[in-house]
């Protein structure tokens, strides 16, 4: 994957010198971003384009191209891979959409596609994706026309879309949270978001990594992959219901899953799943900080007003304010011109107008061994605070980093004040007060999650008896129909997990010998490949007692259902203990 995000020389396939040519875009995207290797543009009808000669063929470029982005139509995208592959290209990124999520030709130029990858030995990120982003490097190849829009800082995106991944990055970009690298995944013929995960997981530059999905391909993959993972792991999963399906089906050719299932599955990995951009956003301010590992904290403030709502705010989302000793307060005490303020948890600093001295009682508060995290507010008063205020908060971060204990600052300022601190500091800035404390308690329930991740028991694996299952299903595809209840116990069983002993049973003296062999009281399902909701037909008795109530419950349930549905095939019934509980 490293081949994609850092090449030497790249051919962008299908630039033209029209203004409204998206080849043209990416050929301009590199040059602002600064990309630090050779780019060489491709297109049908030649001509030059910023100084650059457009070469007709990947083919006719005459040294080593190390990766390929391909904006062309759909059709014409199977033999521009055939000329990669002729060149000796081991890398592309296919733009272009108008696959399997548009029509069924479009999946078969997908498949022409994936043999011809195959054939030379190349991975490719794509078809339908908006393109890949790394800024270590300047490697900026999506089509939409891009300014340097963001810093470069440590969390790594990969997105199944697009559109929600420049979403994310336009919030990362005006909470001043840097960016590393960006993948756009798309319909993930070839490389997918767990080849990116593995990646990012061992990349030096990603210190955070963020997963938008709509589809997961390979569960287990992606989850071995995140409990080994160091670097916390961030995932938004949508296409969680109905409603969702059909447009993600055309938008990357997505399948929904059960979203109770990728719940548990991301717990047990240690993978944090957000459902809204506000949650993110607060996630990615705090995991720049160190853990916090419990609840007491620690809050100074220069404004008395600003301390009482932090206070509520605490006490709120759920933690406690630490307790300081009276030797502690004494020394504070001798910073101040006068004794107008009583000094407690909160610490209300509005007597002092020093930040130096600020920042020697925040070092001296995070020192104490019953305050795990410090909540710094900070009022910016004048144009001369500004400053000293960016001074104060760098000196904040390292205090942070050496005494491993977050500090979480609030700054108090106008807009444009606020916007310079986000740029120049690649440390998180919060300009609400109780939001500082959500996504502190989103930094303290990450590092329980973390930690129970990496101390939990391997899940469980299985003898999976897979001749017995594939039979089963066989048979019933054979037949043209679903399984029965038998054997879907059957399979059940096959797969390691146990079931209620059932037994089958033709006529009613089967029945009741199948009840003496399980014992009394049992119950009795009807078995039918024509009815599937089985109580709502009758199908179902429960709480037979003895030999006559399973005769007569037999011959009861065979003469009403026949009666009622004459054309449906009844197989037998199924006898089962009784289970409470």
């Amino acid at each position: 994957m490293k081949d994609i995000f850092f090449p030497r020389s790249v051919a962008v396939v299908g630039v033209s010198a029209k203004p409204d040519n998206l080849g043209r875009n990416i050929m301009l995207n590199l040059i602002d971003f600064g990309f630090d290797g050779i780019v060489y543009p491709v297109g049908p009808s030649g001509g030059a384009i910023t100084t650059r000669r457009i070469y007709k063929s990947v083919v006719d470029i005459p040294d080593q191209v190390d990766l390929a982005v391909i904006l062309i139509p759909a059709r014409f995208v199977p033999q521009v891979l055939e000329d990669c592959g002729r060149k000796g290209v081991k890398r592309a990124v296919i733009e272009t959409a108008g696959f399997s999520e548009y029509s069924d030709e479009g999946k078969k130029i997908e498949d022409e596609v994936v043999a011809i990858a195959e054939k030379y030995g190349i991975r490719f990120i794509g078809p339908n994706c908006i393109g890949v982003i790394n800024m270590e490097n300047g490697f900026s190849v999506p089509f939409p026309r891009l300014k340097p829009f963001m810093r470069r800082g440590g969390v790594s995106v990969i997105s199944q879309s697009g559109g929600i991944g420049l979403s994310i990055m336009n919030h990362m970009a005006a909470e001043g949270i840097g960016l590393n690298k960006f993948a756009s995944v798309g319909n993930q013929l070839n490389v997918d978001a767990a080849d990116l995960l593995e990646d990012l997981i061992e990349d030096e530059g990603t210190k955070t990594i963020f997963i938008y999905l709509e589809g997961i391909r390979d569960g287990r993959r992606l989850t071995e992959l995140a409990r080994r993972s160091p670097k916390p792991i961030l995932a938004m999963k949508s296409n969680i219901g109905q409603l969702g399906r059909n447009i993600a089906a055309s938008h990357t050719a997505s399948l929904s899953s059960d979203d109770k299932v990728v719940d548990a599955a991301f717990r047990q990995c240690g993978i944090t799943r957000v459902h809204d951009v506000t949650t993110l956003s607060q996630y990615m301010k705090t995991l720049r900080l160190p853990p916090l590992k419990n609840k007491r904290l620690a809050i100074i403030s220069r404004s008395g007003g600003h301390a009482i709502v932090a206070a509520d705010a605490c006490e709120t989302v759920g933690f406690e304010l630490a307790e300081f000793p009276e030797s502690f307060i004494r020394d504070i005490e001798k910073h101040f011109r006068a004794s107008v303020i009583k000094l407690t948890n909160p610490l209300d600093l509005g007597d002092l107008f020093d930040l130096d001295v600020y920042y020697r009682i925040v070092e001296d508060t995070l020192s104490q061994d019953n305050v795990d995290g410090v909540a710094f507010l900070h009022t910016s008063i004048t144009r001369t605070d500004h400053e000293m205020t960016k001074d104060l908060v760098k000196r904040l971060e390292r205090l942070s980093r050496k005494l491993d204990k977050p500090v979480a600052v609030y700054v108090s300022a106008n807009l444009e004040e606020i916007a310079d601190l986000r740029r120049q500091l690649d440390f998180p800035i919060f300009t609400q007060i109780v939001e500082m404390f959500r996504a502190l308690k989103l930094d303290y329930e990450h590092t329980l999650q973390m930690a129970e991740a990496r101390t939990s028991e391997t899940p469980p694996t299985f003898d999976i008896q897979g001749k017995t299952v594939r039979q089963a299903i066989d048979t019933a595809r054979a037949a043209g129909r679903d399984l029965l209840l038998h054997e879907a116990i059957d399979v059940i069983e096959a797969r390691g997990i146990r079931a209620i002993r059932s037994v089958t049973a033709q006529n009613p003296e089967e029945a009741v010998d199948a009840a003496d062999r399980v014992g009394y009281p049992v119950a009795m399902k009807i078995v039918s490949e024509n009815l599937s909701h089985k109580s709502d037909v009758g199908g179902v008795q429960l709480n037979l007692r003895n030999a006559g109530a399973v005769r007569e419950a037999f011959d009861d349930m065979f003469s009403r259902i026949r009666t009622a549905y004459p054309e449906a095939r009844l197989d037998g019934v199924l006898v089962q203990p009784m289970m409470t509980g």
